[in-house]
């Protein structure tokens, strides 16, 4: 960690020509006073849960750290500014100007302290500078080639874009491990090709991936001309948490990839943290790596509830947009837009958390919003699958029968609350004996397959699947507060008058913001996707 002893000795070394008043949504989003020993914020976003709130904030050094000595609440703003996140307890600031140079520094606040302190995690010039040690100078201007293992914590900036050469991997398995941070504003572009050359970074188990962008300066991961879903391979995380697939009295089951055997994932440690990812895109990936296997946007290998996800949008992915192999990792905030696949998928026993969840399918490609299995080769294997997931919008497109709204299969369990679903030929389909089994039966249901306080409105907003000991209709109109009928969108948004706005219920789990809405905006004024999510209309 930088002291910052630093900052204050480079500060002071020019400190005749620092730093007037700058005004917000200039080139520099703070000041430094030397006579006094005062940081001027005059824009600072303070990002709590869900919500935000606008200050300016005056900081005093006081010997190695950084005192708020004032916060005054301010009318909302856009553009550049300073971001305090309080799920990462880091202050970002994307531009802090040193004689005629600009620079990113990164606060983190001192745990406990009051009045609030903060030392310096970063200071890196926003001016490229050349290539670190650990990356390959790239063949266009600014830009720096990452290949093979990472097994030493490393930082990716803004300043610089970043090249992945073929496949990339952060740590050993369970061994040599390593974080990898990635500062707000950073862009990253994989150009390999397919099989074994394709482009993917991939966050192996006992290692973690630290991608902290915020709503001004979004992390995005792309492919090299953006112009086609597949370009690249996409973020896959392996963690350490419970996932099913092994042989029974297993003591602890950990299963091969499917796309790539070699690569091992799951555990016994429900709470394993793989790091962090905030307002991050990931944009066209889903390159073949396999005969008939491609990579997702998002993988999910047994990651566990440790992890932190939230603000992440998937777009134009070739094969799914966020796939959950087992685990308990709990997310919010996710856009999947476009995506050729299923854009939310599961299997292997997922037993995480979802709250707040736009899926928007492109015209013409896209089969399911949901497909949601147990185990595709034991349909009863343990732990079952079993998310909660809240808030959900699912906007789909007329198709043939492989597009479909939800799909729950191969014996999943789900609890879904405050969910709408609309466009697809078909809305709710529900298939498999062990499924059926599993649910029990309609007005005696076991409560492991539920969905309450949900609109459907689709051209056929039911269909039963193979082996079905109930109608899946039945199923979804026994149980509270369900509606068969138009929940009035107005694109994606609730339009005046819906009855979305006044649908919804509390879910008693700590996990999820309290709502009394359903889908996955309160109304036109709270669209929580803008601003750093790349365009989806």
């Amino acid at each position: 960690m930088y002291q910052l002893k630093h900052l204050k000795e480079q500060l002071l070394a020019v400190s005749a020509i620092l730093l007037n008043s700058i005004a917000f949504n200039a080139n520099a989003t703070a000041t430094y006073d030397p006579a006094s020993g005062t940081v001027d914020l005059p824009v600072v976003e303070v990002l709590s849960g869900g919500s935000s709130a606008f200050y300016n904030a005056q900081l005093r050094l006081v010997g190695n750290e950084l005192e708020l000595v004032a916060a005054n609440p301010i009318a909302a703003a856009t553009g550049q500014r300073n971001v305090f996140d309080s799920d990462t307890s880091s202050v970002h600031v994307a531009s802090v100007t040193v004689g005629a140079d600009s620079y990113y520094a990164k606060l983190k606040l001192v745990p406990n302290s009051n009045p609030l302190r903060f030392t310096l995690d970063q200071l890196v010039n926003n001016a490229f500078t050349g290539c670190p040690s650990f990356a390959q100078p790239g063949t266009t201007a600014n830009s720096c080639i990452l290949s093979g293992t990472i097994t030493s914590d490393v930082t990716l900036t803004k300043n610089i874009q970043w090249i992945l050469q073929q496949n990339v991997f952060v740590g050993g398995n369970n061994t040599q491990s390593a974080t990898l941070t990635i500062n707000p504003g950073t862009r990253i572009v994989g150009v390999g090709g397919s099989g074994d050359q394709a482009a993917f970074l991939w966050i192996r188990r006992g290692s973690k991936i630290m991608a902290e962008g915020t709503p001004d300066n979004p992390i995005v991961m792309t492919g090299a001309s953006e112009a086609a879903a597949g370009e690249w391979g996409g973020l896959l995380i392996s963690g350490n948490a419970p996932v099913n697939g092994c042989n029974e009295g297993v003591a602890v089951c950990e299963v091969p990839f499917e796309a790539y055997v070699s690569e091992i994932y799951g555990g016994n440690n429900p709470a394993d943290n793989s790091g962090v990812i905030k307002y991050t895109q990931i944009r066209f990936a889903g390159s073949p790596v396999r005969q008939d296997e491609e990579l997702n946007g998002l993988t999910l290998n047994g990651v566990g509830s440790g992890t932190l996800i939230d603000y992440v949008q998937v777009h134009e992915g070739l094969d799914d947009g966020v796939e959950v192999f087992g685990g308990t990792v709990q997310m919010k905030h996710l856009v999947l837009t476009n995506i050729q696949d299923d854009s939310l998928d599961w299997t292997n026993g997922w037993q995480g958390r979802a709250q707040f969840v736009l899926i928007k399918q492109a015209a013409t490609i896209g089969d399911r919003g949901i497909e949601a299995d147990n185990n595709e080769a034991n349909n009863d294997s343990s732990p079952r699958a079993q998310p909660i997931l809240s808030n959900l919008t699912i906007i789909g497109r007329a198709g043939d029968s492989a597009t479909q709204g939800v799909l729950l299969r191969r014996g999943t369990g789900a609890n879904i609350w405050n969910s709408v679903i609309t466009g697809s030929p078909t809305c709710l389909t529900i298939d498999g004996a062990a499924t059926f089994a599993n649910a029990g039966v309609p007005g005696s249901l076991t409560g492991s397959l539920t969905i309450q306080n949900s609109f459907v409105n689709c051209a056929a907003n039911f269909a039963d699947g193979d082996d079905a000991t109930f109608t899946t209709s039945d199923w979804f109109l026994s149980q509270s507060e369900n509606v068969a009928g138009d929940p009035l969108l107005g694109g994606y948004l609730p339009a005046a008058g819906s009855p979305l706005t006044l649908g919804g219920a509390a879910v008693s789990d700590a996990f999820f913001t309290p709502v009394d809405y359903s889908g996955a905006f309160k109304d036109a004024n709270g669209d929580w996707t803008k601003e750093w999510t790349i365009n989806f209309n």
